[in-house]
């Protein structure tokens, strides 16, 4: 599990299950070693939601992860960017340099003389906004997708972005790519399943 932390807020992002065509991931926000959202509101109904872990949110992506090349390409371009896999039960909003609101203040600093202080500007790409939304969709009695929900506000500096991508990446390639079946492979298992099937039901008949 990767963890990008800001203080004492933690973001956590795992990879879990991998069916062809999907890769899923455990999402959880926590406050030092507690989880922040309660639990027992949290969707339960099925096989899928039925194996979801202590406070943890679901999101999938198609055939690959998107994640990991989007934190790089903001990390390389200096540009805001943003995550959002095919079933939006997650977005993540990455903005260097920029802080929320991401609007001029409304408050003005003043010194003894009545002048204005100048507004200090960040480092260039040494800080970025993490914005983490999951749609209300994980939650429980809630039956679509809505584009309304809760979100996790951090604020990391470049090294803490690095390690958090780094740290996914590796278990991309240690977990996600070894257990994901690619397409031909899957394929190949779907068309042996069928010509089973065929096969004892010719026996049958």
């Amino acid at each position: 599990m990767a963890k990008l932390q800001s203080g004492d807020l933690i973001l956590e992002i795992k990879f879990n299950s991998f069916e062809p065509y999907w890769v899923a991931y455990e999402v959880k926000f926590s406050w030092k070693d507690d989880v922040i959202v309660n639990d027992d509101i949290l969707k339960r109904t099925g096989e899928f939601y039925g194996k979801r872990a202590y406070g943890t949110f679901f999101a999938n992506d198609y055939e690959r992860d998107q994640l990991i090349d989007t934190i790089k390409k903001v990390l390389n371009t200096g540009e805001p960017d943003y995550w959002e896999p095919v079933e939006p039960d997650i977005v993540m909003a990455i903005y260097p340099d920029m802080y929320f609101p991401f609007m001029k203040s409304h408050w003005t600093l003043l010194n003894e003389g009545d002048r204005k202080l100048e507004e200090m500007e960040p480092e260039k790409g040494k800080c970025f906004t993490v914005i983490t939304f999951i749609d209300l969709y994980n939650f429980k009695d809630s039956g679509a997708y809505s584009g309304k929900g809760i979100s996790l506000h951090l604020i990391v500096k470049r090294e803490a972005l690095e390690n958090f991508v780094t740290d996914l990446e590796m278990e991309y390639k240690n977990v996600v790519e070894i257990k994901h079946l690619d397409r031909k492979e899957s394929k190949k298992i779907i068309r042996g399943i069928l010509k089973r099937r065929r096969d004892v039901s010719r026996k049958l008949s």
